[in-house]
């Protein structure tokens, strides 16, 4: 771990850590992508639970430079979060001119001046035991070897753009996939769990967001609705089903093979139902109940970050819970997840 971030850098890991020691959860550096563009860096995305049914995702555009044209990043931030379907938005800026703090409260942007942020640096709150996001990535490629061992590192910024765009059971299911390709790696890889811990954590903002539109319904409607949500993605077994009438309709109509399309319909429902969905339903509805999803997101980003990676063994015990059912979700052994 030694190289060193550039200016810019410090000061959205200060940023960063200061949000992180006032509640919120935090991504640093995420990528937003059209069809495979890449648009532009969200240089923070917060998360909050403000309370049982309320959720706020907040952009932070930072311009640490000696000419950092603060009107014009409030304009940008604010298209930016109407873009991206945000809460808020906030711009951290070296300019302590009060025009721009009135100017961003006019339009609803919050403005972390100069003055603010040269007492930041000062506070023990822009300081953790930590890794930096430079030094993550570095550690991805280094454990990796880069895109000939797995790509690690393009793993995790698929992984954090979801946050923009996909805290759904799509996006869930995604992370599955990722998190299953990462515990297989863990019997052989040690240096897996941190970016383990960062796709668990990244699911479990997923599964927060999510459930928090169904905190008053009980337990059981909570799990039938997780277990179709895991094992039909957002579309619902309807709109497989209907797909897979239509793809057996197609396929009957260009193969002369009778019997085809009933056995491509069948493969289907059975490729649906071999999804261990019903572990995760019965967990996350039973177990994780108020704060805890977004508690234990909390627990695995801070694991993710820890300048010595922790084994699961010495993490939270609800922590622990989780993974040791993802694993099982997974078909990995819980001896190896655990260990």
């Amino acid at each position: 771990m030694t190289n060193q971030p550039i200016k810019g850098a410090i000061a959205e890991e200060a940023l960063r850590n200061y949000f992180l020691s006032i509640g919120y959860y935090v991504a640093r550096g995420v990528k937003f992508t059209f069809r495979r563009f890449d648009v532009t860096d969200v240089d923070l995305w917060l998360y909050a639970r403000n309370s049982p049914m309320s959720r706020e995702r907040i952009c932070v555009d930072i311009k640490n430079k000696k000419t950092p044209q603060a009107l014009e990043r409030i304009f940008w931030a604010k298209g930016l979060q109407a873009v991206l379907g945000l809460d808020s938005c906030i711009v951290a800026t070296t300019d302590s001119r009060p025009d721009v703090r009135d100017f961003g409260l006019q339009h609803n942007v919050k403005v972390l001046d100069g003055k603010f942020l040269t007492r930041l640096t000062k506070s023990a709150r822009s300081h953790k035991e930590r890794i930096t996001e430079e030094d993550f990535l570095a550690d991805l490629d280094s454990s990796s070897l880069g895109r000939l061992g797995g790509d690690w590192r393009g793993r995790y910024e698929e992984s954090k753009s979801r946050l923009l765009h996909s805290l759904n059971f799509d996006g869930c299911n995604a992370w599955l996939d990722d998190i299953e390709y990462l515990l297989a790696q863990i019997a052989s890889n040690n240096q897996a769990w941190r970016l383990l811990y960062a796709s668990c954590s990244h699911f479990m903002i997923a599964m927060d967001f999510i459930l928090r539109e169904f905190i008053a319904e009980d337990q059981e409607q909570r799990r039938q609705i997780i277990e179709r949500g895991i094992r039909y993605g957002v579309s619902g077994q309807e709109f497989t089903e209907k797909v897979g009438r239509m793809a057996a309709a197609l396929v009957e109509s260009v193969a002369a093979q009778p019997g085809l399309a009933s056995t491509l319909q069948h493969e289907i429902r059975q490729q649906a139902s071999n999804v261990k969905a019903d572990l995760l339903a019965e967990f996350f509805a039973k177990n994780l109940s108020g704060s805890s999803s977004f508690d234990v997101a909390l627990a695995l980003e801070a694991a993710a970050f820890s300048p010595q990676v922790p084994t699961p063994s010495a993490l939270p015990a609800q922590v622990q819970s989780v993974i040791g059912v993802l694993a099982d979700f997974c078909g990995i052994d819980r001896k190896i997840a655990l260990a």
